[in-house]
C-alpha cells in the first residue's frame, strides 16, 4: 500500500569452517541478494555472510539486527542431514568439542548465563516447510538445531530481539551439503527451496502488520 514503510527482510548465511570449505549457506543467501524477483519487489533486503566463528559471527549479525528488520531468515549446512531442516528451536547450550573457524572453543556450556533454556521460531515453521516442500525439495521440521555456530545465531537473533514490538519473525533453514550426479542433491535445488523460505517469511511479514501471527 502506498505510504506503508517497506517489508525489510534480513538474509544470511555462514562462511567455510571446519570440514567445510565452499558452505551453501552462503551461496544461498548470496544467491537471495541477487535475485531480480526480490529486487523488483519494492523491499529492503539485507544480506550477510556470517564468519563461522561465535564472536565475529554474533557482530556480523548484530550490524543485520541494527536495521530493524521485520524478518530475519537464517541459513546454515547440516553435514549429516538427507534433507532440508526448519528449525523450530534454539537451545540455550554449545560444544565445548569443536572449534569455530577462528579455533576458538568456549568456554561454558551456555550461551546465556540468563537467558532461557530454549527460544521458539518466531513465525510458522509449519508454512515454511511448506514453501519449501512446493519446490520439489525435501523437508522437515526438526527440533535440534545442533549445538555449533548455527544454533548459537538462532539463539542469539532470538534472544536479542525478544523485547522488540514487536519482534521480528526469525527462522532458521538448515540445508544439506550439495551433491553431483544424476538424481543428486545439487546447488541450483537448494537455492530455490532457500528462496521460497524467503518469499515465505516475506508474505508472512506482510500478514503481520494487519493479522496477530501464531508461531511454530
Amino acid at each position: 500500500m502506498r505510504g506503508e514503510p517497506r517489508i525489510r527482510i534480513a538474509v544470511a548465511g555462514f562462511g567455510p569452517f571446519p570440514g567445510v570449505r565452499k558452505n551453501p549457506s552462503a551461496e544461498i543467501a548470496q544467491a537471495v541478494a541477487r535475485s531480480p524477483r526480490f529486487r523488483a519487489a519494492g523491499l529492503a533486503l539485507d544480506m550477510a555472510i556470517l564468519p563461522t566463528a561465535y564472536g565475529a559471527g554474533e557482530i556480523e549479525l548484530r550490524k543485520l539486527l541494527d536495521k530493524n528488520p521485520d524478518a530475519i531468515v537464517l541459513f546454515g549446512v547440516a553435514g549429516g542431514a538427507k534433507r532440508i531442516r526448519v528449525e523450530t528451536i534454539a537451545r540455550n547450550r554449545v560444544s565445548l568439542i569443536y572449534p569455530d573457524n577462528a579455533r576458538f572453543v568456549p568456554l561454558t556450556r551456555r550461551l546465556s548465563a540468563s537467558g532461557a533454556e530454549f527460544l521458539k521460531v518466531r513465525g510458522s515453521a509449519a508454512r515454511m516447510r511448506a514453501a519449501i516442500l512446493a519446490t520439489g525439495a525435501n523437508a522437515e521440521l526438526s527440533t535440534n538445531a545442533g549445538s555449533y555456530l548455527c544454533n548459537a545465531i538462532f539463539y542469539r537473533a532470538l534472544l536479542e530481539t525478544a523485547d522488540w514490538t514487536p519482534p521480528p519473525l526469525t527462522f532458521f533453514i538448515h540445508v544439506p551439503k550439495p551433491k553431483r550426479g544424476r538424481g543428486k542433491r545439487p546447488l541450483a535445488s537448494l537455492i530455490r527451496a532457500g528462496e521460497a523460505a524467503v518469499r515465505a517469511a516475506i508474505s508472512e511479514a506482510l500478514k503481520a502488520r494487519s493479522v496477530p501471527r501464531r508461531d511454530g
